[in-house]
């Protein structure tokens, strides 16, 4: 049965069109994920579906008394509100059930004392219970302290008015799953949430009783949530019944067979077109039902080609020396240090080389975005230094910079699109060939007609594209990567990752994405009490060492004595330990100095038949059981690197 229908629904701005006779239905208890480029439509058809935004044609249907609840990239809110009274009052059913409870109780009351007679109330407060009962309604405000302090909001008596607009979107998300609604529709809920936040909400999804249709840049909780994927793209919707990796096998199959079939027709149509130049002497049935085949062939609609976003920039050299940090100190404000507050940051040292790819993990507000400020120059730390090489050329891709791009130019005019990359260069060098800025823009999958539209009309992911275009033109050597798979859709974020494979500079990285951490960074520092810990691997090594040391730690909680500490991988910050400790570090024995002999002769050959699957899986092909096989034996072979990398820091760590 479906909740939601969309048929033939077409919807357009002017002379775009987003999409043309698209049908879509959403059942019960259906996990659905949309996914397609930024500027596809994906958020018009969630606020199409969820009512709020008229469809130009076709038709919207909806079963009655179905509750649905949208939550937008920038939720509407009465800013007067509390943080409480604002999920109390789009709590839906669960509130208005306790509201007409205690209007009930109230005249239940007022009858018995006036002597009047309370059938009906007695009978209409009977079936509140039951309802209640049904729907957990009795201890909704526990309900919803507990879903706000799992999105990392404490505070339940500031106005909504003066939260920041990642804190609002964690408030909206909040109400949303307190209301239990019959349809959740989720437009980026990931954003602004850390990675303990995530965790949790993809678990609270997979157990959520009603329908969910999904907009998320994370892959991860696309994958493990959803059980269908809509892809919306070119004024289409194609669904694909199964997970995102499902959706990722049969797509690379149907582009294999759409290229061959589009290839095939070519040569079909080449050498009928060179039969027809030849000038056929007779004009017989049969040779004109074969001209009348070749005019077919030619007329035949041919599917709009689809943009390949292309990430190039020119490689500038960078010499030894990247960025040194040293005994680096930062408090939140001048006024929180001389307060003795906490440092967000205190005393970290590390040299940054030109081949490292760091990525910076915590809490919300511990001080990652800090860090990257402090090395681009935009904030000064209250202690230590920090200094660039001088070949460093930096390039910041922040949360916000997109933002600025708006506006108007020196004559009072609203900046357009083309005007943003020429104030950076009218034209660039690149890859043996030059190329002007409108040349650079299709790159970056902005055509002619859209190029002179004012940046105001463009999508935040499309923002946030033009200013990763804007960046590049300038060749950095050094990236800082501040949340970058933020309103990034699915495809560009593939795109950005192997860009940054093949990026020879330094790149950091702050992000919650635990899909694109796993593929581009291969060294964490993760903010703990104002300290950055050291971690090496990518954050799926991390999670399992982080879940081993709890499980360590609980199962020794009630011993009498405790385990000896496992051995840690080394804090950025950490000192040598003092000479009269150096005695009691335990020696290597010698079946352990074998193992470490072994593993450095293993770990480069795990590494290089790792590179070998993944070229492989890269090529692609037909063959779905290979493809699959290969898939399965490069996550066997991933897993066996983690172990091992693990063990050759535990065993080195020792004394030979």
């Amino acid at each position: 049965m479906s909740l939601i229908s969309l048929v033939d629904v077409r919807k357009d701005f002017g002379i775009r069109t987003l999409f043309d006779g698209l049908s879509l239905h959403v059942g019960e208890r259906e996990r659905l994920g949309l996914i397609g480029p930024n500027g596809a439509g994906k958020s018009t058809l969630m606020r199409v579906l969820a009512g709020l935004e008229p469809p130009g044609g076709g038709e919207r249907r909806v079963l009655p008394q179905g509750r649905i609840v949208l939550v937008s990239q920038e939720p509407e809110m009465d800013p007067e509100r509390t943080v409480l009274e604002q999920v109390f009052a789009e709590s839906g059913e669960k509130m208005q059930l306790l509201r007409r409870y205690t209007e009930v109780s109230d005249a239940l009351a007022h009858a018995h004392s006036a002597g009047s007679d309370d059938t009906a109330l007695l009978s209409e407060l009977g079936e509140l219970n039951a309802r209640m009962d049904q729907s957990q309604a009795w201890d909704l405000e526990q309900q919803i302290r507990e879903v706000l302090q799992r999105l990392g909001i404490g505070d339940t008596h500031r106005r909504v008015g003066d939260l920041s607009g990642g804190y609002r979107k964690r408030l909206a998300l909040a109400a949303a799953l307190v209301a239990d609604p019959d349809v959740l529709l989720l437009d980026e809920p990931t954003n602004h949430l850390d990675a303990d936040c995530i965790q949790w909400l993809q678990g609270y999804l997979q157990r959520f009783r009603g329908a969910l249709v999904l907009i998320t840049h994370d892959r991860y909780v696309l994958d493990q949530v959803t059980n269908r994927i809509v892809e919306v793209d070119r004024g289409e919707a194609r669904s694909y019944s199964g997970n995102y990796a499902y959706y990722l096998a049969r797509k690379a199959e149907e582009d294999a067979a759409e290229a061959a079939s589009e290839a095939k027709l070519r040569s079909v149509l080449r050498r009928e077109l060179e039969w027809l130049k030849r000038g056929p002497k007779a004009r017989s049935t049969k040779q004109k039902a074969r001209i009348q085949r070749i005019e077919a062939m030619q007329e035949q609609p041919k599917r709009q080609a689809k943009g390949q976003l292309s990430l190039a920039t020119n490689q500038r050299r960078l010499g030894k020396r990247a960025i040194e940090a040293e005994e680096l100190g930062v408090w939140a404000s001048d006024e929180a240090r001389d307060g003795g507050a906490s440092p967000l940051l205190q005393a970290f040292s590390y040299d940054f080389s030109p081949e490292d790819r760091i990525g910076i993990i915590g809490p919300n507000g511990s001080g990652k975005s800090t860090l990257l400020d402090l090395i681009a120059g935009r904030r000064q730390a209250h202690t230590g230094r920090i200094e660039l090489g001088s070949t460093v050329k930096l390039a910041y891709f922040d949360q916000h910079s997109h933002n600025v791009l708006e506006g108007t130019d020196a004559a009072g005019r609203q900046r357009k699109v083309i005007d943003v990359v020429k104030e950076a260069a009218s034209s660039v060098e690149l890859e043996g060939s030059t190329l002007s800025a409108s040349q650079l823009l299709e790159r970056f999958l902005f055509p002619p007609a859209q190029q002179h539209q004012p940046v105001s009309k463009l999508s935040g992911g499309e923002r946030r594209r033009l200013h990763l275009c804007r960046l590049l033109i300038e060749a950095p050597n050094v990236l800082l990567l501040d949340e970058p798979t933020n309103d990034l859709d699915v495809q560009t974020l593939t795109v950005l990752e192997d860009f940054l494979e093949d990026f020879r500079g330094c790149v950091v990285v702050v992000s919650h994405d635990r899909y694109f951490l796993d593929r581009t960074v291969d060294r964490l520092f993760s903010f703990e009490n104002g300290q950055l810990e050291r971690f090496e691997g990518n954050y799926s090594s991390y999670l399992e060492r982080q879940q081993s040391k709890g499980a360590s730690t609980s199962n020794g909680a009630g011993t009498s004595s405790s385990p000896a500490p496992k051995p840690e991988a080394p804090s950025a910050t950490a000192a040598p330990a003092p000479a009269s400790n150096a005695s009691k570090t335990r020696r290597r024995s010698f079946k352990e100095t074998r193992e470490l002999e072994q593993l450095d002769a293993q770990l480069p050959q795990w590494e290089e038949r790792r590179g070998e699957l993944e070229a492989l899986l890269a090529v692609g092909g037909s063959d779905y059981a290979a493809l699959e096989a290969l898939s399965e034996e490069l996550s066997a072979l991933l897993e066996r690197i983690a172990r091992g990398e693990e063990r050759w820091l535990e065993l080195s760590e020792l004394a030979g």
